[in-house]
């Protein structure tokens, strides 16, 4: 037998991953000195986001969410921009931030924050 699910079913059970995994209760919010203009989210030791007020972007983390989104749910970038912004905008109060995955150029931060 085969399911069918249409794209906002798909987009309300990938929320409620998010939900489900990254509730704000989950994640530690850590600033640093040498970037003061980003606000990181931790969960379990990792940095798991990052917002970046000056540009109003918002990376998250490839390996721990957005990789998940394209290989679990099989979504494309513009889907899970679209997705993650409703998340930011209904669970985080972060509205007018761009959603993006960051892979190496936050790596060295991330890592310092991480330890």
């Amino acid at each position: 037998m085969k399911y069918i699910i249409t794209e906002n079913k798909l987009n309300n059970v990938a929320l409620s991953w998010m939900n489900q995994n990254f509730s704000p209760e989950q994640l530690e919010i850590v600033t640093s000195k040498d970037y003061p203009n980003s606000v990181f989210f931790r969960k379990n030791g990792k940095v798991v986001m990052e917002q970046d007020k000056e540009n109003n972007y918002f990376g998250f983390s490839y390996g721990e969410i957005w990789s998940l989104f394209e290989s679990f749910f099989g979504m494309k970038d513009q889907q899970i921009q679209e997705v993650l912004r409703y998340w930011l905008d209904e669970t985080l109060k972060l509205k007018g931030y761009t959603p993006d995955f960051s892979i190496s150029y936050l790596y060295q931060s991330w890592r310092r924050l991480s330890n």
